[in-house]
């Protein structure tokens, strides 16, 4: 018996894939103001973090699907 209802899943996958998408939207728009704004410091998502991110969210879509039945 698993912990985590299908809906739970659902929800977790979403919210993960938006937090991800939304992080990256940032990280660019960062960079479109610190071509206006140089005395900005420099930000760059941690590229080990978002891998580490992906690979949850792809675990959760594993298990998401294989108990769909």
């Amino acid at each position: 018996m698993s912990l985590l209802s299908q809906k739970d899943r659902k929800l977790v996958i979403e919210a993960l894939e938006y937090y991800r998408d939304d992080t990256l939207k940032k990280e660019e728009a960062f960079k479109e103001l610190k071509e206006v704004y140089q005395d900005l410091p420099d930000v760059e998502v941690n590229n080990s973090f978002m891998m580490e991110l992906n690979a949850l969210i792809n675990w959760i879509k594993l298990e998401h699907f294989k108990n769909e039945d």
